[in-house]
């Protein structure tokens, strides 16, 4: 058919005519003060974060839980769909750098007593704009970054799920071991009660020392009611971050002084750069801004279009009309549409910049206090672990010594709110340790690697 030859010129001219001036700069990572070491130095270790760190806490139940969440967390389910939008959002972007072809036709039926006649037509359109200027291609390339964006902030928040299931599990099983600890010191105070009862009515006790323990006894009680409250709380939330409802999160039973306190190894800050995933979001983001310049740029240039119409007639099938036509557009003026659109581009630009800077100084920071609270929270730990022991063993004797008439209630009164009061800060710096921990697995990435994706981010983002 005669249409070949003009389809062939159509591509030869585009093909010509793309190797024109491209308006994208390169792309250039803002400049960050990056620390040579951490200030606050952090467990020392010969293994690196693995992506799957919550295993080093030697919790079988925890590493289900993670699973589960991964699986079923809706925000997550939401972030893939993101991701998808995102997807098709790029292939939108990418559309402009491919010619557009539309078919159309009619039919015309004119039979009548006088006449006779069917008459059909068809035709297509070709049209093409020539990327002299680049801006097809910078809007494919921001359209792709954006996409990786998606992608990372759903791996950001991934790793933000993960630390919250491990805080949400740690904190339920600290809630369940003061738990204990409040039941188990409450039948103490009931079997003390019932000493001081006795010996009251032997007129060896007072009835302010009855009263007291009374008092103990109803605090006990209340402090016992309210841990079951947050555990409750507890349960629910935990269940929620799974994709359950509470009413069907069955937990096994499981005791706080199992879990493993692992040691990690904190790599150079300047690593934190390929290790978060929140960092390589902001940065593609960037990316996409600096596109976003040269489309800006690129609409102060002639437009040149070019289209390829034909026209196939029936009943002369081999008939074809085929019309070949290019159109250049030069903007004169627009009344500060061109200008405003580039100094918001440019505006947009170094925004993201400093976006990007604070992203990655929160990021330093994040590391810093986290190594800091697990320092000091695992000295304290030590700390309340020998003052939790010496409590109890004064508790226990102050309870034989007042049995014997040895001592009197103020001092048996006075080790017996010690040990509680230890007994509780001992499980709370405990979990303090434990959350500092995941904390840090978060802030140094999780595991998460830049050089894991499969992406070759090279081409969008080229220079340093």
């Amino acid at each position: 058919m005669r249409l070949i030859k003009p389809v062939s010129l159509l591509f030869a001219g585009a093909v010509l005519l793309t190797s024109g001036c491209n308006l994208l700069t390169d792309y250039q990572r803002p400049y960050v003060e990056t620390p040579a070491n951490w200030h606050e130095p952090a467990q020392t270790a010969s293994a690196s974060v693995d992506p799957e760190w919550w295993q080093a806490f030697a919790s079988d139940q925890l590493d289900r839980l993670m699973r589960e969440a991964l699986a079923y967390n809706n925000d997550l389910a939401a972030a893939t769909q993101r991701v998808a939008q995102a997807r098709a959002q790029a292939k939108i972007a990418g559309a402009g750098l491919w010619p557009a072809a539309t078919l159309s036709g009619d039919f015309s039926d004119n039979r009548n007593n006088k006449t006779d006649s069917q008459q059909s037509s068809g035709q297509i359109d070709i049209a093409y704009e020539v990327d002299l200027w680049g801006a097809n291609r910078a809007r494919r390339d921001a359209g792709t970054a954006l996409m990786l964006s998606q992608i990372f902030a759903r791996d950001a928040l991934q790793l933000v799920v993960m630390a919250d299931v491990g805080q949400a599990y740690f904190n339920l099983l600290a809630i369940q071991e003061r738990r204990q600890i409040a039941s188990d010191f409450l039948d103490t105070v009931n079997a003390i009660l019932t000493i001081i009862e006795a010996r009251q009515r032997a007129g060896a006790a007072y009835e302010l020392e009855v009263a007291q323990q009374k008092t103990a006894q109803a605090n006990a009680r209340a402090s016992l009611d309210l841990l079951m409250q947050q555990q409750t709380l507890a349960e629910n939330s935990l269940a929620i971050l799974l994709g359950h409802p509470p009413q069907t999160q069955p937990l096994e039973a499981a005791r706080f002084a199992d879990l493993a306190v692992p040691g990690i190894a904190a790599e150079q800050p300047a690593t934190l750069l390929q290790r978060r995933p929140d960092i390589g979001q902001v940065e593609m983001q960037l990316i996409a801004a600096n596109a976003d310049i040269a489309v800006a740029r690129a609409a102060f240039y002639p437009k040149l279009q070019l289209s390829l119409g034909s026209v196939l007639a029936n009943p002369q099938p081999a008939g074809v009309a085929a019309t070949l036509a290019a159109g250049l557009t030069q903007p004169l003026f627009q009344g500060g549409r061109l200008e405003g659109a580039l100094s918001n581009a440019l505006a947009a630009n170094a925004e993201l910049a400093e976006i990007y800077r604070k992203t990655v100084l929160t990021a330093f920071k994040e590391v810093e206090d986290a190594a800091a609270i697990y320092n000091n929270s695992s000295r304290r730990l030590t700390a309340l672990e020998t003052a939790a022991a010496q409590a109890r063993l004064a508790y226990n004797i102050s309870q034989e010594r007042y049995r014997l008439g040895a001592i009197d209630y103020q001092a048996l009164l006075n080790t017996q709110t010690s040990y509680l009061s230890t007994e509780n800060s001992r499980v709370q710096a405990r979990l303090d340790v434990l959350i500092a921990q995941v904390q840090l697995y978060k802030a140094l990435g999780g595991g998460w690697s830049l050089s894991e994706q499969n992406t070759d981010l090279s081409e969008l983002a080229p220079g340093p």
